[in-house]
C-alpha cells in the first residue's frame, strides 16, 4: 500500500504516545508507504516530528460541521489513500470521513454504528490497555505485532536545553531528581495540592540529595498559587515544550503523577512512575510497561470517566481517598529500588 491514513482525533498527548506502537507496526509492515495521521490541532505540532508519521492532516472543525467535513473529505480524496485505519475508539466522524472520501479499505472497531462505514471491523473491548486496543485493529490487515515498548521522540537538542535549564537551577549531574506532575486535564483526576506539598517535605527529609522538580503545562501554572513560597522544589511548570518535558522526565529517577499525558511520557522515556487513579480505569490507561506503581481506591462509582464529579455526599471521593502516607510509602520504595539499581 502506498498511502495509508490513520484516523485518531482523540486530541490528547497521552493518546498520541499510546498510538506509537501501532504506528510503528504499520510503518514496519509497509516501510515504503506514506503514513498520514488525521488528528486534532492541539497535538499537531507534537506529531509533526513523529518518526513513523509522514503527513499530518488536521481536523480543525472550525468551519461548521458540514463545511469542515466536506473540505476534509475532499482533502483526503485528493491524496488517494489505499487504506484507512480508524483507531479512534468511538468517533463516528473518524469512520465517516474515509467512507465519504471513497478510501477502498477501511478498518476499525464496530462501535457507535460505524461498522456499516467500514470494509472490515472487529468488536471493541474496554478490558485491555489502550495500546493493545489499537493493535487489535491492525490484525484486520494481518499485522500481528507485539507492542514491546513505547517511544518518545525528543532529541539531543531537547536534552541539552534541559541540562542548561537544570544547571541554571543549581542542579548538578549527580543530583537525584524526582518529578511531581501536579496537574491533569480533568478536575476529577487531580490530587489535592496540599497532599503534594506534604510529599515534597517528606522527600526533602528522606533523601537530602534529591531535588524535586514540578512539571506541567503553562495552563497549569495557576496550581502553583496554592504552594508555599519557600517550598523546596524547582518549579518548571510551563517552562518546557512537550518534547523538552520528555527529556526532563528522562533525567528523573521517579515520577509521581495523576492520570495525565506526562504520565505516559514518563513511561515512554523509561522513568518509573507512581500513578494515582480515580475516575479512569488503570487497566486501560495505566503507564505502559514494567517498573510502574498504581495507587487507587475501590470507590463504588469508579471508573465513571466524568470530568465533573456528581457525588452528593463527597466530591472527588476516588481521589480524596488516596492518602498521603500510602503515596509516600510507594515513593520511598521506588526511590530505594532506583538507588540499588544505580
Amino acid at each position: 500500500m502506498q498511502n495509508i491514513l490513520v484516523c485518531q482525533t482523540g486530541g490528547w498527548i497521552g493518546d498520541m504516545v499510546l498510538l506509537t506502537p501501532a504506528l510503528r507496526a504499520l510503518k514496519h509492515a509497509y516501510p515504503e508507504s506514506n503514513l498520514a495521521l488525521l488528528l486534532r490541532p492541539r497535538v499537531a505540532d507534537l506529531m509533526e516530528t513523529h518518526p513513523y508519521v509522514d503527513t499530518c492532516i488536521v481536523d480543525t472543525k472550525n468551519r461548521g460541521f458540514y463545511r469542515s467535513l466536506t473540505e476534509l473529505m475532499r482533502q483526503i480524496r485528493e491524496i488517494v489513500f489505499d487504506a484507512a485505519i480508524v483507531l479512534h475508539p468511538t468517533s463516528f466522524r473518524n469512520a465517516l470521513l474515509p467512507f465519504l472520501a471513497r478510501v477502498p479499505i477501511r478498518i476499525g472497531t464496530n462501535v457507535s454504528g460505524r461498522g456499516m462505514l467500514l470494509t472490515a471491523s472487529c468488536k471493541d473491548t474496554k478490558k485491555v490497555h489502550e495500546v493493545h486496543r489499537y493493535l487489535r485493529v491492525l490484525r484486520l490487515l494481518n499485522i500481528n505485532a507485539a507492542p514491546d515498548f513505547l517511544e518518545f521522540w525528543h532529541t539531543d537538542a531537547d536534552r541539552e536545553m534541559i541540562q542548561d535549564l537544570l544547571h541554571a537551577e543549581g542542579v548538578s549531574a549527580t543530583d537525584r531528581l524526582v518529578a511531581l506532575n501536579l496537574g491533569t486535564t480533568w478536575r476529577t483526576k487531580r490530587w489535592d495540592i496540599t497532599n503534594f506539598v506534604e510529599v515534597i517535605h517528606h522527600i526533602e527529609h528522606l533523601v537530602p540529595n534529591a531535588r524535586i522538580v514540578l512539571t506541567g503545562s503553562s495552563a497549569e501554572q495557576a496550581l502553583t498559587d496554592d504552594l508555599p513560597a519557600a517550598l523546596p522544589a524547582i518549579n518548571l511548570i510551563g517552562s518546557t515544550s512537550i518534547l523538552q518535558l520528555g527529556a526532563l522526565l528522562e533525567r528523573c529517577e521517579v515520577c509521581l503523577t495523576c492520570d495525565s499525558g506526562p504520565m505516559h511520557i514518563a513511561a515512554a522515556v523509561g522513568t518509573p512512575t507512581i500513578a494515582l487513579f480515580g475516575p479512569t480505569d488503570p487497566v486501560r490507561h495505566k503507564p505502559y510497561g514494567a517498573e510502574h506503581t498504581i495507587v487507587e481506591k475501590p470507590v463504588e462509582c469508579r471508573p465513571c470517566y466524568k470530568r465533573t464529579c456528581h457525588r452528593q455526599d463527597a466530591l472527588y471521593l476516588c481521589m480524596t481517598e488516596i492518602s498521603t502516607p500510602e503515596v509516600i510509602k510507594a515513593l520511598e520504595l521506588k526511590l530505594r529500588q532506583q538507588l540499588h539499581a544505580a
